[in-house]
Formats: C-alpha cells, sequence, structure tokens
C-alpha cells in the first residue's frame, strides 16, 4: 500500500520526512493511517489535476 507521511517518522519504515510516499505492507500502513501517523495515497490523489492553460481559457 502507498502511503504518504504526515510528520517525520522514525521506525520499520526507516526515517520518512514530512510528506514522502512510500509503499508499505497493507496491515503496517493501515496501522500507521489508523494512528494519524500516514494518509494513504491513491492514484487520484498522487496525479494532481491539471489547471487548464491561459491559451485554454481564452477559448471559453
Amino acid at each position: 500500500m502507498k502511503i504518504r507521511a504526515l510528520g517525520p517518522l522514525t521506525g520499520a519504515s526507516g526515517e520518512r520526512e514530512k510528506g514522502e510516499e512510500f509503499t508499505v505492507a497493507k496491515d503496517y500502513g493501515e496501522g500507521l493511517i489508523a494512528r494519524g501517523y500516514a494518509e494513504e495515497v491513491t492514484e487520484a490523489a498522487a496525479a494532481p489535476a491539471a489547471k487548464p492553460s491561459k491559451a485554454d481559457q481564452a477559448k471559453e
């Protein structure tokens, strides 16, 4: 499971900085999420939505 650290983490997953995304075993990731140390990264959240360019806005 892919997760994002909500603050600095040190432990079985190594040393991670706030905002760092990394992959862990599902049960370990669920434990970090349950304790508020991380959040799950979904494919939709991993790829930010593209902002319309000025040229696209001018066409409207």
